[in-house]
């Protein structure tokens, strides 16, 4: 037979138990007649050997009446004077089989009672006997302690196996959720910074190509100017894109969103028809990059939300740098309108998970008397990564 029609085999009969334990009791059952039968035995030994192999098929449903009965049956029969080895093996086989079930398939305390009351019939039986030595003790002894201890330790191999096969599902269930998180954290992230570059640059863009639309005709210099700042606001925004999206497989051309440029975004919304005024007070160079990045965003997305929502209005922003934080506050004078990271569209919801994310924290809502008012402190220890 081939290692592979073996192996099928071996599969096939674990998986009928009861089949298997039927076929062995039949064959020993079997056996020990034939033995008694050609040893000229008469009925009293014939249902004694039955006695001792018919238990062989309870050795896992009931392991331990198994040893009982099997056992007893040793104990009667050599009281009255029958030699159970001399009649054959098939009964000794039954024996030792029911003794190791015991142990392989019974938990602990009738496992033990299984090895004591099995211990207490055969050594109760050698009084009966012929011969009564200290051999005998030690011989029967052996033959009784030996398989159960086999069975024990098969038991406890087999449990040891089982729990890390149950440890190997759960880590591989939690390598899956942790693959998953990774994989819905990292969607998020792509999310968060399509949202930011396309909400800015299209809003952008459209208040740039209303200007245009107002003056081509009055003033086409100034109009293809205004163009050839869009293209390049495009153009920025693309590239940025394709960086986000893993197309070009190497760094975007020209510098990432870093507060460093917020000069740049600022004359972007003056551009764009928004009155910014920005005061910067302390080192905006060497920040970790997650904080940097985040602090950009959040910046671009409150000056966004004003050019959207109260075009025109005056637009104050503070970043305060320090050992501790960055401090961010980004204002206006425009109409009151309703919003909160709790209560608001994505732009808010994302500015907050931004800020939560570097282990900070956001505040947005209207200001009293009018317009529109943002905070964030962003810690500069233990930031974690956003990009």
């Amino acid at each position: 037979m081939t290692d592979d029609g073996a192996g099928a085999l071996a599969r096939w009969l674990r998986a009928r138990p009861r089949l298997v334990d039927f076929t062995m009791a039949a064959v020993l059952v079997a056996l020990g007649a034939g033995q008694v039968m050609a040893g000229d035995g008469g009925a009293t030994a014939l249902i004694f050997s039955v006695a001792m192999t018919a238990p062989v098929v309870w050795r896992r449903r009931r392991p331990l009446p198994a040893v009982l009965i099997g056992w007893s049956a040793l104990f009667v029969a050599e009281g009255l004077g029958a030699d159970v080895t001399s009649q054959g093996y098939a009964a000794v086989i039954a024996l030792v089989i029911t003794v190791y079930s015991v142990a392989a398939h019974a938990p602990l305390r009738q496992a033990l009672a299984g090895l004591v009351a099995a211990l207490a019939l055969v050594w109760g039986a050698i009084p009966f006997a012929a011969s009564q030595t200290v051999a005998d003790f030690a011989f029967t002894g052996l033959i009784t302690l030996a398989p159960w201890l086999a069975g024990r330790t098969i038991r406890d191999r087999q449990l040891r196996i089982t729990e890390l096969r149950r440890l190997a599902r759960e880590l591989e269930h939690e390598r899956e959720e942790r693959a998953r998180e990774a994989r819905d954290a990292e969607r998020s992230r792509i999310a968060r910074e399509m949202h930011d570059v396309l909400a800015h640059t299209v809003s952008v863009v459209v208040v740039q190509l209303g200007a245009v639309e107002r003056i081509v005709e009055s003033d086409p210099v100034k109009a293809r100017s205004v163009v050839a700042s869009v293209r390049a606001t495009a153009k920025s925004a693309l590239s940025e894109l394709r960086f986000l999206l893993g197309l070009d497989g190497a760094p975007a051309a020209g510098p990432r969103p870093s507060l460093a440029r917020l000069g740049d975004l600022a004359d972007d919304m003056r551009a764009a028809g928004v009155p910014v005024e920005l005061t910067v007070t302390g080192p905006v160079g060497g920040l970790p990059p997650a904080v940097d990045l985040a602090a950009y965003r959040i910046v671009q997305e409150s000056l966004t939300n004003v050019m959207r929502h109260a075009p025109g209005a005056p637009t104050r922003t503070l970043v305060v740098v320090d050992e501790h934080a960055v401090r961010l506050t980004i204002e206006d004078d425009g109409a009151t309108r309703p919003g909160t990271p709790e209560r608001a569209g994505y732009g808010l919801i994302g500015m907050a998970e931004r800020a939560r994310l570097c282990e900070g924290d956001l505040e947005a809502g209207p200001r009293p008397g009018g317009g529109f008012r943002v905070h964030a402190r962003l810690p500069l220890v233990r930031a974690v990564s956003v990009a």
